[in-house]
């Protein structure tokens, strides 16, 4: 089990990528602190978790409010005795367009996607440096790589968030604490529906020509989360189907 005798703090665990990440670490070994502004989504999470052999504990937890973000860490820390991976998944979307973007909605956005993340990050980085190491994972977004239509607030967090990960990986990488981000692709997870025109032109520009799906964003936080990621830190890591790595693409009969 490669993450035997860890203990992982998931944010927005209640569903999509956050369940998926933490019932895959928890099948790794991992003792689990689900957390979710819906508390008995969380549970949910902890309770399945439970029922498949793992351990989990849930919590109901808002990342937009500042001392949420220290709870939840301070929490895992109390039942579990340490945190030694946390995982910054929680977030909202709004697909809205810049001229329609009100100032409530910008603030609303960054405050539960970019600032909720740092201070989740910073309380249990100052824990990771304590204990000699850790792991903070962030999730990302193609959005925040791209000028993507209707994303000036959710793109702007998401390019943040991953600027982020890589100031704090100058800073704690030092202490043994690695931090990298997950920048997934389009899935469909709840947070967010794709019209028909949206989801073509996300299709014309993927090479796989397809979503992607929770698990493989699970599969790629499981070895950012490892011991295997011992030299691996201020990485973006994309899972997106080739989206971030394509160019043109056209008939292959017209080659030559």
């Amino acid at each position: 089990m490669r993450l035997k005798g860890k203990v992982a703090l998931v944010t927005g665990a209640g569903g999509g990528l956050g369940t998926a990440i933490a019932k895959r670490f928890a099948a790794e070994g991992a003792c689990l602190m689900c957390a979710d502004r819906d508390g008995d989504r969380a549970a949910a999470t902890a309770s399945a978790i439970g029922a498949a052999g793992g351990a989990a504990q849930s919590l109901r937890a808002d990342v937009s409010d500042p001392q949420q973000c220290e709870a939840q860490v301070r929490e895992t820390v109390r039942q579990f005795g340490r945190i030694d991976i946390a995982v910054n998944n929680a977030g909202i979307a709004l697909h809205r367009l810049a001229l329609d973007t009100s100032l409530e909605d910008w603030h609303r956005v960054l405050g539960i996607n970019l600032t909720g993340s740092f201070l989740t990050a910073q309380t249990a980085a100052r824990h990771m440096v304590e204990q000699g190491g850790g792991r903070i994972i962030q999730i990302g977004s193609i959005s925040g790589q791209r000028g993507n239509m209707g994303g000036i607030a959710y793109g702007c967090s998401k390019a943040a968030v991953m600027h982020m990960c890589k100031v704090l990986a100058v800073e704690l990488s030092q202490h043994g604490v690695m931090v990298n981000a997950i920048a997934p692709g389009p899935i469909e997870t709840g947070i967010s529906r794709h019209g028909p025109s949206r989801r073509q032109g996300y299709l014309d520009r993927i090479p796989t020509h397809s979503y992607g799906t929770a698990e493989a964003v699970a599969g790629a936080a499981l070895y950012l989360a490892s011991d295997e990621c011992a030299w691996v830190t201020g990485h973006i890591l994309n899972v997106d189907g080739g989206y971030g790595a394509a160019g043109l693409a056209y008939d292959p009969a017209e080659i030559g």
